[in-house]
């Protein structure tokens, strides 16, 4: 499990690695062209979380496995397309397990 950190806080965000490292590609992609996005998640203690993230705020990934972790181009593709749209990028755990179900979008 892994965890983003967002502003100034000291307080994570738990995500598992997976999903963590594809929403880091797509994050520092977007920031890195300065598009500003919605990030959202479900709270442990219930209920949703949201941020509006933009490269003025800081933004930290840890990821607890040492090990490599490969990219789905098809989930990039999936979690960019989110992360454009008015609902934004979800790391919510249910939206990581249907992301790698998803055929990649046709153009």
């Amino acid at each position: 499990m892994g965890q983003l950190f967002y502003g100034s806080t000291q307080q994570a965000i738990e995500v598992e690695d997976e999903l963590l490292m594809h929403a880091r590609m797509v994050a520092f992609t977007k920031l890195r062209r300065g598009e500003s996005f919605l990030m959202s998640w479900r709270r442990p203690q219930g209920g949703r979380e949201s941020v509006w993230v933009h490269a003025a705020i800081p933004l930290r990934f840890v990821c607890e496995s040492d090990e490599a972790i490969s990219l789905d181009p098809r989930v990039l593709e999936e979690m960019a397309y989110a992360a454009g749209s008015m609902s934004g990028l979800d790391l919510s755990p249910e939206r990581a397990r249907t992301l790698s179900a998803v055929p990649a979008r046709a153009a």
